[in-house]
């Protein structure tokens, strides 16, 4: 166990084995979160039951959280609940050569304020993103207090919360097409653009010799 500022990060043989769903089961205070991810996004829930694949960040409102709500959530539709669940997941954070930090206090700590892509935004292409911050050693996210004790998986880790994100704000256009070309010219989505563009340049020039 590492203690970073008064948060204690769990990393048990470095996580090995473990999938974000074996963390949430062990800590005992977030079945609803588990149940809920079942009933609305079993497809998500698949992804944090195994370890290789749960490289993601997951900020988990505790049972107390959602019980705080009341019948918040039966006012909303399956899609909206699922979109809610969505913005407690966050895919990794990855880098030019694909390497990624798996994010801990301390990362937090140092940052003072990062952005969190989300599963929602990933899957509705608004690139919602939620921001946690720093003040005088106390995290939080979207508001939320994190608390003091976060968990390993083997490609992931899990930071329990006292409340639940029900919406996050899209970026303004502008930001959301930024990011969509940062994200286009240094990750994964360049294999795209390279598959998309040379077909055309090699058809435009096929036309140009033929006709010109």
């Amino acid at each position: 166990m590492a203690s970073d500022n008064g948060y204690s990060f769990v990393c048990e043989g470095d996580g090995a084995g473990r999938s974000i769903v074996d963390v949430l089961k062990a800590t005992g205070h977030h079945g609803t979160f588990l149940a809920l991810m079942r009933r609305y996004d079993p497809d998500g829930l698949d992804i944090l039951a195994n370890a290789a694949l749960a490289d993601k960040t997951v900020w988990a409102p505790t049972d107390a959280a959602f019980a705080a709500l009341g019948d918040a959530l039966t006012s909303l539709s399956d899609a909206e609940v699922k979109a809610v669940l969505g913005y407690h997941i966050s895919p990794p954070r990855r880098s030019p050569t694909g390497a990624y930090p798996i994010v801990t206090p301390q990362l937090l700590l140092d940052a003072g304020e990062m952005e969190h892509r989300t599963r929602t935004g990933v899957l509705t292409n608004s690139d919602q993103r939620t921001r946690t911050t720093s003040d005088q050693g106390v995290l939080r996210i979207e508001g939320k207090t994190i608390q003091s004790t976060a968990w390993r998986a083997e490609a992931g880790s899990v930071f329990a919360i006292d409340g639940v994100i029900m919406d996050v704000t899209p970026p303004p256009a502008l930001k959301w097409l930024w990011n969509r070309l940062i994200r286009i010219v240094l990750y994964e989505d360049i294999r795209f653009v390279i598959y998309a563009t040379v077909p055309s340049v090699a058809i435009g020039m096929l036309i140009a010799f033929c006709f010109f």
